[in-house]
Parts: C-alpha cells; structure tokens; sequence
C-alpha cells in the first residue's frame, strides 16, 4: 500500500507564487510479517479472504506523526510506519491491520509567510538602491554649479540596499518550519473464523 501526499503553501496573497514551501511526504509499501488492509477485509498468507464476519477487533488505534518543511524550499520525507504496527500487533496478539487509514491535518505555515514578506521588502529596497546607485554615478556631480545631486542619489543608494539587506537577512532568520501533523489509524484484528478462498488475481498481493 502506498499514500502520497503533496503539500504547498502560499506566503500572501498578494506575494503567492514569490517564495513557496513544498513538503511532499511518502509511504512506501508496507513491509511486515502480517497484512495490513486499506478495507475491512483482508487476504491471511495462505491467500484466504478474512472478512469482518471472520475476525474481532482487539485494539483500535490512532497515532499521529509531524512532516516538516523549511520555508520557501523543498523537502522528501519517506514514512515508515512498521516499527508502529508491529508493537501494536505484537502487544495485542493480532494476526492483521484493518481500515488502515492516513489523513493529513492541522497544517501550520511556521515562518513562511513573515519570511516571505520580509525577503520581498529587502528585495525592493535593494533594487530600488541600485537603480539610485547607476543613476548617480551616470549623473555625477557638477563642480562649475556645486551641486553634488550625483553623491546624494549615490548615498541614498547606499542607504536602501543596507536596509534591504538587511530586511533579507531577518527573513532568512525566520526559519520556523512548516509543519502538517498526518493521523494514521485503523484496527488490530485477530481471526476467529474460517476464512474463505481468494480469487486468482488476490493471491499475488497477501498485504493489501
């Protein structure tokens, strides 16, 4: 059984598509001595169908695991859930997982949107010093008239790509992640009852 999740966020409105948080979280297939079912059924190792008639519930459960993300960049994270189920089986005596179930929730954006804000403000302001920077130097003073409008556009130049910079390095300082808490839940289940044979096309896959 596989789940993949993509999650994106946004820095404003007004900035979406600027800085973007990518976190894209994968399962691999499950890996454990015993199945593990999506459904309310599923097929034991001599690929016999058990149904909900044929088993009890011994222990419902539900756990959560955090996907983090550093804001406005990308991020893999491969899950492994068997540790989790086989204390789970193992403590309670079952033969299988049933309804196996992830669902994504609580998403926090962390930093990203104060980050972003302040990123686009150092960007402004730098750019906007080095357009007063070229156009000082290209000006230039003029001696004959004392008039010294070329080192003034070239200091206020200087002014606002400090400040940009500076607005860029407190963005970058804000590195809360982004984080989104992921549930999985589903039931132990231990068989009670004769089970039934699986068609042909079931007994390639024992574990679903």
């Amino acid at each position: 059984m596989t789940a993949r999740a993509s999650f994106r966020a946004a820095a404003l409105a007004l900035l979406a598509g600027c800085y973007t948080t990518t976190n894209v979280a994968t399962l691999a297939p499950l890996h454990t001595a015993y199945p593990v079912s999506a459904s309310s059924q599923y097929v034991d190792q001599r690929g016999m169908i058990v149904t909900d008639e044929q088993y009890e519930i011994v222990q419902p459960f539900a756990f959560t695991r955090a996907v983090e993300a550093p804001p406005h960049n990308a991020k893999l994270t491969t899950l492994a859930f068997e540790p989790d189920l086989d204390r789970l089986v193992d403590a309670n005596r079952g033969d299988a997982v049933t309804n196996l179930k992830i669902a994504a929730q609580n998403y926090d954006a962390g930093s990203h949107a104060e980050s972003a804000s302040w990123k686009i403000l150092g960007w402004s302001f730098g750019l906007m010093g080095a357009t007063f920077l070229v156009t000082g130097v290209a000006v230039g003073d003029d001696p004959d008239r004392d008039t010294h409008f070329g080192t003034q556009l070239i200091t206020t130049g200087v002014v606002s790509a400090g400040i940009g910079a500076l607005c860029y390095v407190i963005g970058a300082a804000l590195n809360r992640p982004a984080t989104w808490q992921l549930e999985v839940s589903g039931k132990v289940v231990k068989h009670t009852g004769p089970a039934i044979q699986a068609p042909v096309a079931e007994l390639t896959h024992p574990a679903r």
